[in-house]
């Protein structure tokens, strides 16, 4: 399959790299000259279980090719995005699909927009990707994909998507009520990310505060409650299996949003937190908590 990975961080590298592996024609659009560069010269390795796999690959901006792809997945900040899925409309063809598996709320209805509701993928992953520097990533084991459509109608393609992903050890799934897998992972995000990035606490320091553990279990509860109101129906406890599991196997971890505070850059916490809290507001369901936890989130450290 010809697939187009946009967004060349730590998940980009990992997805593409392992498509390529498997034999795909993947090319990697990122806007960075000196991630382009490198990538280029030294292909990524990826280290998974102690064990490097390494594959040369194509980098470069969305200029520096011009060929129809058959996929395109979406990785950008969601802050990102529309400029992202601008840059390549000369890459869709009549028969592109486009997928996104970036956090928040709002990136399907831009791709949407471009690639047409009935050729607009959705999904969420939980593949842990370490970016070590460009084109060494570090993944562990039990990360998945799930995917289905924007419309919610069965589309043949996914079949091809979802076998295309296994061939590449990028464990997918078909799914049909996909919306309640994405807000389901929003709503452990939108409680460990926010909180993460407001206390500058890691996975496990988060587990050990009493305090912390309640300010999260009533994001959750909020989340859910907008989640009901937009007729999305989600499992309290696949919720809170995943923050235990995230309690044990990353209690060393930093969250992406607590990396882009410390790194002094711009939060995905508008498109998380900021998504519920706007959304809830509208169906008359307000979140106190997650609105608080979010406007210091969204603040850039001077």
């Amino acid at each position: 399959m010809k697939i187009g990975i946009v967004g060349a961080g730590a998940m980009g590298q990992l997805f593409g790299g392992r498509l390529q592996m498997a034999g795909n024609e993947v090319r990697l659009i990122d806007a960075a000259p000196a991630t382009i560069e490198t990538l280029n010269a030294e292909g990524i390795t990826i280290t998974a279980a102690g064990v490097p796999r390494h594959t040369p690959v194509t980098a470069g901006t969305a200029a520096d090719f011009n060929e129809a792809l058959e996929l395109i997945i979406v990785f950008t900040k969601s802050f990102h995005t529309e400029a992202a899925v601008a840059s390549i409309k000369h890459l869709i063809g009549d028969a592109t699909f486009g997928l996104t598996l970036q956090n928040g709320l709002g990136n399907a209805d831009t791709l949407a927009g471009t690639f047409g509701p009935e050729r607009t993928l959705v999904g969420i992953t939980d593949f842990p990707a370490d970016l070590e520097r460009p084109g060494h990533i570090s993944t562990g084991a039990g990360g998945k994909v799930r995917v289905g459509t924007f419309t919610g109608q069965q589309e043949p393609f996914l079949q091809s998507l979802v076998d295309t992903l296994n061939e590449a050890g990028l464990t997918a799934t078909l799914e049909d009520e996909i919306q309640t897998h994405i807000w389901e992972k929003l709503a452990f995000n939108a409680a460990l990310n926010t909180l993460s990035a407001v206390t500058g606490q890691t996975v496990g320091q988060i587990a050990a505060s009493a305090a912390a553990l309640d300010i999260v279990s009533r994001v959750v509860d909020e989340t859910i409650l907008v989640a009901e109101s937009q007729d999305v129906h989600v499992s309290r406890e696949r919720i809170q299996a995943a923050l235990d599991g995230a309690y044990v196997n990353a209690r060393d971890h930093k969250t992406s949003m607590l990396q882009d505070r410390e790194a002094k850059r711009r939060t995905e916490a508008d498109y998380i937190g900021g998504a519920i809290v706007r959304l809830g507001e509208e169906a008359g369901h307000p979140a106190p908590v997650l609105s608080a936890l979010t406007l210091l989130a969204s603040e850039t450290i001077r």
